[in-house]
């Protein structure tokens, strides 16, 4: 079988080089491209036709299922989802037989999805149209968000509203939470807790902060496209110039 043609699918720079070095190990004959955004990915698959995506799910301004509604099933090449995304939506991925890659992921866990994905590149891939739309079927219902986060102290344990909750701060593997008094730690990715909030109540504006949109008294503009949030009790956080358009869409 030729090598075949990639398309590595990611808003951000950093994942796309380590999905590229990986794929430079296994298959360093490959054609391999990049597109950092749903627009440049549907471009890509419509005028690249590439026998594989490896496709991320969240995207500034969309996600890697607006990429397969935007080609349609039928027309998707394979695809190995890049996921942050809560292990009941990868359950569902894995049921319909279509591999992902939970970030963060190591050399191992991407040489496992690299062996199937060239396994089923070898083999007709009469199922993967409907297998796709059974997927857009199921994440385009209506979804329950994060009503409430059991948090603990020590030995005790309860829960705080997210309707309470002022901001999120990444802090190395933890996030912490905001809701008044000390702040509390959980065990969890910012990404994965994003992926659970509801997008009209919460917003992300800097890569280790996410808002609700409620708390935020003041916008002011600051240096280098940055700017300063100040929330209703005074705290001042960074909007940074890559997430401005979560907060004003571009015209």
């Amino acid at each position: 079988m030729p090598e075949p043609k990639i398309l590595i699918v990611d808003d951000e720079p950093p994942a796309r080089r380590k999905v590229r070095t990986l794929l430079s190990r296994e298959a360093p004959a490959a054609e391999v491209r990049e597109a950092g955004s749903v627009e440049e990915a549907i471009l890509a698959i419509r005028d690249g036709a590439p026998d594989l995506v490896f496709l991320d799910i969240q995207m500034p301004g969309g996600t890697g299922f607006d990429v397969i509604e935007g080609i349609g099933a039928a027309a998707m090449p394979a695809v190995v989802f890049v996921t942050a995304y809560d292990r009941f939506a990868v359950r569902a991925f894995e049921v319909e037989a279509v591999d992902y890659l939970l970030k963060p992921f190591d050399a191992d866990r991407f040489r496992a999805a690299w062996s199937r994905a060239r396994s089923r590149l070898a083999r007709s891939r009469g199922g993967d149209a409907e297998a796709l739309a059974r997927i857009l079927a199921e994440v385009g219902k209506p979804r329950e968000y994060l009503r409430r986060i059991l948090v603990s102290r020590g030995s005790k344990h309860s829960f705080v509203r997210t309707a309470d909750i002022r901001y999120f701060e990444a802090q190395d593997n933890y996030v912490a939470i905001h809701a008044g008094g000390e702040p509390h730690l959980i065990r969890e990715s910012l990404a994965s807790l994003e992926s659970r909030l509801d997008p009209d109540r919460f917003v992300r504006i800097h890569r280790s902060i996410i808002v609700q949109i409620d708390q935020i008294g003041e916008i002011q503009p600051w240096a280098h496209g940055d700017a300063i949030v100040i929330l209703r009790d005074g705290r001042r956080l960074t909007l940074s110039r890559r997430f401005r358009g979560r907060i004003f869409p571009e015209r």
